[in-house]
């Protein structure tokens, strides 16, 4: 392909591959990525009991995911079959340092394709009002705004309430 094909290629997906840098590797969770993804949510001011991540490992396995960059944990999605034909995105976290490389959107579009596989119509998240990063990967993933939560986390911040069809 030319580089002017390239080009009009990445303009009608909507989507920039020359962002993603590094070789990612995304898989499922497992017990030994406990520390690492503590560690994540620790930098990124998540501040989840640990709890939650042993939860959605034993409960939700199949899309609770990691993204490893040579050998290294560099974001993680918790993710799960909220209704019968809705998934959910509870929470996704990148590391500071490989943020805006597409680790993100790469587990994005895996939970959504999980999502997909286990027969549900759509997916749903919620997103802090200030993240406005966060709102345009949802946004340049199809994700529209549904409405506004006051209050919804700990800090009092509101979140958007953002869905999209799968």
């Amino acid at each position: 392909m030319q580089p002017k094909e390239l080009s009009r290629s990445r303009l009608e997906s909507g989507i920039d591959d020359s962002i993603v840098r590094d070789c990612v590797l995304i898989r499922r969770f497992c017990p030994g990525d406990l520390q690492a993804a503590l560690d994540i949510d620790r930098d990124v001011f998540g501040g989840y009991d640990p709890t939650i991540f042993t939860a959605f490992y034993e409960y939700h396995s199949v899309s609770t995911l990691v993204a490893e960059v040579a050998g290294e944990l560099a974001g993680f999605l918790l993710g799960f079959k909220h209704l019968p034909f809705e998934g959910r995105i509870f929470w996704l976290a990148v590391k500071p340092e490989y943020q805006s490389r597409g680790i993100g959107m790469r587990l994005m579009l895996e939970a959504l394709r999980i999502f997909r596989q286990m027969g549900a119509l759509s997916a749903t998240l919620e997103v802090r009002m200030s993240n406005r990063a966060a709102q345009i990967l949802y946004t340049n993933l199809g994700f529209q705004m549904m409405g506004i939560f006051p209050g919804y986390y700990s800090d009092g911040e509101a979140a958007i309430v953002m869905r999209r069809q799968i």
